[in-house]
């Protein structure tokens, strides 16, 4: 087993010690697991720009060495891969790149939280919304997720159609121009999609992407990952099982993980 991205207490909205993740995953028979909590908003100003939603910068350099000695310490029960997951923003990928560059990352994980103004799960983002123009807005968040993946800085895109978390009905609204180019921008930068299990945790329930987008994933050729993006650590792997018997029925047949930027491949099952 195998799962990429995950929390800690650090970010401000998880629970649990690196550790306790990395027990958990012990436990669990995991044979790699990254540490990929939120990476700080290098691109402000602020030391802690935003405490609830990541750590502040001068917090940064510890949260690799934690990760790091945990990689030292249990390199003979687990690979520990040590990441982080950073926000897209447009036109600000370079601060985050300044920032990185000098950490011995095996990848970062690129996702949109931020769209059009608001973070992609707040509900109050739907009060006003026009049934009719739904197709629209899906298009332009799998276009600004496309724009993530053409940066070139990430190895992972993290939860591709997450907008529809706390909207449900969002998943049923078809996208398929918007969304076709969205998985050959992931696959053409060389990035991978993660298959993320967190949607169980919001109201639209079941996985990131939905089954149409891992059939037209599989079609076009993009490589995947596993990401419970896990916020405790009792998530590690949540429905793994479930994820590779539907990968496997589909025709998906390997996963795609890291060390130290570049890409293997290792079998669903």
């Amino acid at each position: 087993m195998i799962d990429l991205h995950t929390h800690h207490q650090r970010c401000g909205h998880a629970t649990g010690t690196l550790r306790d993740y990395v027990i958990e995953a012990l436990d669990k028979g995991v044979s790699v697991l990254g540490l990929s909590d939120h990476a700080p908003m290098f691109a402000a100003e602020e030391d802690h720009a935003l405490p609830p939603v990541a750590m502040p910068k001068s917090e940064f350099p510890s949260y690799i060495a934690e990760a790091l000695a945990l990689k030292e310490e249990f390199a003979r029960s687990i690979e520990i891969l040590v990441s982080t997951e950073a926000d897209y923003f447009h036109g600000k990928v370079d601060a985050y790149s300044a920032a990185l560059s000098s950490y011995p990352l095996d990848y970062v994980i690129g996702s949109v939280h931020m769209f059009e103004g608001k973070d992609i799960f707040d509900v109050s983002r739907w009060g006003a919304v026009d049934p009719a123009d739904l197709p629209a807005l899906k298009s332009r968040f799998f276009r600004t997720v496309a724009d993530c993946a053409r940066s070139n800085f990430f190895q992972v895109i993290g939860h591709v159609d997450a907008l529809k978390g706390n909207f449900p009905e969002l998943g049923e609204v078809p996208a398929p121009a918007a969304a076709d180019e969205m998985l050959l921008a992931i696959r053409d930068s060389g990035a991978v999609m993660e298959i993320n299990t967190s949607g169980g945790t919001k109201q639209c329930g079941g996985w990131y992407p939905e089954f149409d987008l891992l059939e037209r994933a599989l079609h076009f050729g993009v490589p995947i990952t596993f990401a419970s993006d896990a916020h405790v650590p009792g998530r590690i792997c949540d429905q793994y099982p479930d994820v590779v018997h539907v990968l496997l029925d589909m025709g998906f047949t390997t996963w795609t993980v890291f060390r130290r930027g570049a890409a293997r491949q290792c079998p669903l099952a």
